[in-house]
């Protein structure tokens, strides 16, 4: 459990065991309902909202400025209301009525869910919330960071480092656009494609 929200959107070296115990509080406080169930998640594919990433220092090691921009494009926000009415209709069909509690109301679903530890934005802490902010409060990216080297960007055709000898990105970064799903399996044969090409010019050399 102390794995999951806030901690999510820490790099590896700040999860301190300050950073595990605010983020344990923060669930403490939770209404206990958000524990029994669990959650209907909705995916916008393919958002016509862009970001941005740049380097901070020349250290390999120090993290990058990574700008999201969620919801910079108006049609981003519409999608995810839509989702946010559909998910509500479903909680609200006679099929799902044995899995909800009877005395819960959707409001108050939205209002616990929506206070849930996902992100570190601040929270508006209200029953009164609209669909556009409750869309804003909780929006994050699950897990599957990628593109931030891209093809013809950062590599080119054959996935070598513009302006740098011998180096290869092969891996997640260089996708412009996300697979829509887990990208284990588009990484693997990315992996295996290059390095039968890797290995073919090689030979011919």
């Amino acid at each position: 459990m102390r794995q999951t929200g806030q901690l999510g959107t820490l790099p590896p070296k700040q999860r301190t065991p300050e950073a595990l115990e605010r983020a344990a509080e923060a669930m403490r406080r939770l209404d206990r309902r958000a524990f029994r169930g669990g959650f209907i998640l909705e995916k916008i594919l393919g958002p016509v909202s862009s970001g941005h990433i740049e380097l901070r220092s020349a250290d390999p090691r120090a993290n990058p400025a990574v700008t999201f921009n969620y919801f910079q494009e108006s049609e981003d926000l519409e999608r995810c209301v839509h989702g946010i009415q559909t998910i509500e209709r479903v909680i609200q069909s006679r099929a799902f009525a044995n899995f909800t509690y009877a005395n819960a109301s959707v409001e108050s679903i939205f209002t616990d869910s929506a206070n849930f530890p996902v992100n570190l934005l601040p929270r508006h802490v209200n029953d009164s919330r609209t669909p556009e902010q409750y869309c804003r409060d909780t929006v994050m990216t699950i897990w599957h960071y990628h593109g931030g080297c891209q093809v013809g960007a950062v590599v080119d055709d054959d996935y070598r480092v513009f302006g740098v000898q011998r180096l290869r990105v092969i891996d997640s970064s260089t996708f412009k656009y996300s697979p829509g799903t887990n990208p284990q399996a588009t990484v693997m044969m990315l992996g295996r494609y290059m390095g039968v090409k890797i290995q073919a010019q090689r030979w011919r050399k």
